[in-house]
């Protein structure tokens, strides 16, 4: 009998096929037409044990199914894949399952079929409530089949969220949030709402190049953010995290495992993972191979689709949770630095720096922890630059 710690473990699998390919997306999708179901049950479940073999014992605290599209996944699949976690590890009684889906890809049979195989939140991808806007965004669903969808979800699941996405071209602030007031009269106790981000190597960034459509400044872009957070306070939810909004006890557990430190497990295609291994006292990140055909043979050869394996020393760990955990509304805090061993925030950083970040209003600090000013989120990227020059002793930490 495997002797399990109390520590928290999520596993995240990548589903890299979609029906089609979103203008702004770079995420590792691809369009097939198809797909052996089989063949890839088999690779997902080797590299599930590759990592239980490696890996100490942990709770599975969350299970999340992205992609791609996880719901045009089989149902098998995803049966396969959970029995397959449960007889590896010891899953946690309130272990949050969640499936990404979207509106086009519904049928509410199949999401029927998903709860019982185990998923117990689904996250769909709405990303936005009126036509033209879903139009420009390449998007394949009408806002009314997204409602519909809305609606459906609804009444399977006690849990679920959807995102959208903001600060589009021509987009004015009043209809953002009659938007949102739309979106919050669903009852969805999560909401994960993104501004449109141009990412390099996608149809936007040249269309964006090409000056085919403009976006808003940075000025009315912050203006966006406050409103968006005004409006979602005022409804009773959490800013959790820079991009998303919980009603109290519905903040997504697995996100919260990526900022607050926890490991993970990232199976599939491109998935990434950070954990410690057995026989080394160092973290380790892994990447998998991106091109699902290329992943899928290296699996089937090797057991792991493994494309690069990076052992992280103290200041590149301590980085990595700068980065991760400030973007929460708790913060970066001494029980987070506990679980990788680097001390606490008084022994890392300079005060003196801290300080003055504090005394400009851009910080709230203590012996126990550094938080982002709710007014300043808009910011969060500056702002976490400055607190990483505040580390006080980057030569020591390096040292296990």
């Amino acid at each position: 009998m495997k002797n399990f710690t109390d520590k928290k473990l999520a596993i995240y699998v990548h589903y890299p096929f979609c029906k089609s390919k979103c203008p702004y997306c770079d995420f590792n999708s691809h369009v097939v037409d198809n797909v052996d179901s089989i063949r890839f049950i088999n690779a997902y479940e080797k590299e599930l044990e590759f990592f239980a073999r490696n890996i100490e014992p942990q709770k599975i605290s969350s299970i999340f199914f992205g992609g791609g599209t996880p719901s045009l996944m089989p149902v098998e699949m995803v049966q396969r894949i959970l029995s397959k976690i449960n007889s590896l590890w010891q899953v946690d009684k309130n272990c949050e399952i969640t499936l990404e889906a979207n509106p086009t890809s519904f049928e509410a049979k199949k999401f029927e079929d998903f709860k019982k195989a185990g998923i117990n939140r689904l996250s769909l991808g709405i990303q936005a409530l009126n036509d033209d806007d879903l139009k420009f965004l390449g998007r394949n669903h009408s806002a009314n089949e997204a409602i519909k969808t809305i609606r459906q979800v609804q009444r399977i699941f006690d849990n679920f969220s959807f995102d959208l996405i903001y600060t589009r071209p021509n987009q004015k602030i009043d209809n953002w949030l009659r938007e949102l007031e739309q979106a919050i009269n669903f009852n969805g106790r999560h909401l994960s709402l993104y501004q449109l981000t141009i990412e390099k190597g996608t149809p936007f960034f040249k269309d964006f190049k090409e000056r085919k459509f403009d976006l808003p400044n940075e000025e009315l872009a912050a203006e966006f953010y406050q409103k968006t957070n005004d409006f979602m306070a005022k409804n009773g939810y959490i800013n959790y995290e820079i991009s998303n909004y919980a009603k109290p006890a519905f903040e997504s557990k697995h996100n919260l495992s990526y900022w607050q430190g926890n490991d993970y497990v990232g199976i599939g295609a491109g998935a990434h993972s950070r954990v410690y291994f057995k026989d080394q006292k160092k973290r380790q990140a892994l990447m998998m191979i991106h091109n699902p055909q290329n992943w899928l043979q290296k699996v089937e050869e090797c057991g792991i689709g493994l494309q690069q394996k990076t052992s992280l020393d103290k200041n590149e760990v301590l980085e990595e949770l700068i980065l991760t955990s400030l973007r929460t509304e708790s913060g970066l805090n001494n029980k987070i630095l506990a679980k990788h061993n680097l001390g606490e925030i008084s022994q890392i950083f300079h005060e003196e720096k801290l300080r003055k970040l504090a005394n400009q209003g851009l910080i709230n600090f203590d012996y126990d922890a550094i938080k982002i000013a709710t007014n300043y989120k808009i910011l969060a990227n500056s702002i976490i630059a400055k607190i990483t020059q505040a580390n006080q002793r980057p030569l020591q930490i390096n040292e296990f």
